[in-house]
């Protein structure tokens, strides 16, 4: 039992010392001289909401969050929306991705997960540009409109609590 025991620390410690993910080589080694040069690490969304209309309401969904990373150079704070008039930013094929009210910045959402896609070193010149991506999973209380509110019957979402923090957990080139 004792082996056990000390086979499950040393697991768990060296579990600690692994990488959330590694640095692709070329990436690593073209910005370790860049001045300029911070790799997203985490970010911060904010209020985020969610509206679905009830069935035989032709209202689009909407979605509108903030988002928030203080620690990339530079830094970035913008708004996320979803209505009737996004378009799908992402490469075809692919799941659709929306862009914030700064380019640098999109978003998925998929069966309760908001995936957000950050440009990594944009006043770099690289080869092959990179994005970063992590996700949280809002927990949403809901409540439902109806037929006289403004947007129709449907349900009116927000993430409880308002702020989610959450890392990147995905450095890859940015695809075409």
């Amino acid at each position: 039992m004792l082996r056990f025991v000390l086979a499950l620390v040393a697991a768990a410690q060296f579990a600690v010392a692994i990488p959330k993910h590694k640095i692709p080589l070329p990436f690593s080694s073209s910005t370790h001289n860049v001045q300029f040069c911070v790799r997203p690490e985490e970010f911060v969304v904010k209020n985020f909401q969610i509206w679905t209309p009830k069935p035989g309401n032709n209202q689009s969904a909407t979605i509108d969050f903030d988002y928030a990373d203080e620690k990339v150079m530079p830094y970035i704070i913008t708004k996320c929306h979803f209505n009737e008039t996004s378009v799908n930013v992402g490469p075809k094929g692919s799941t659709p991705r929306y862009a914030c009210e700064n380019k640098l910045v999109e978003f998925i959402w998929s069966e309760g997960t908001l995936t957000l896609i950050e440009r990594v070193c944009p006043l770099e010149d690289q080869n092959v540009p990179y994005e970063a991506a992590g996700w949280v999973e809002p927990n949403l209380q809901c409540s439902t409109s109806t037929k006289n509110d403004s947007r129709g019957a449907g349900h009116a979402c927000s993430a409880k609590p308002s702020v989610l923090a959450a890392e990147f957990t995905s450095l890859e080139p940015t695809p075409n």
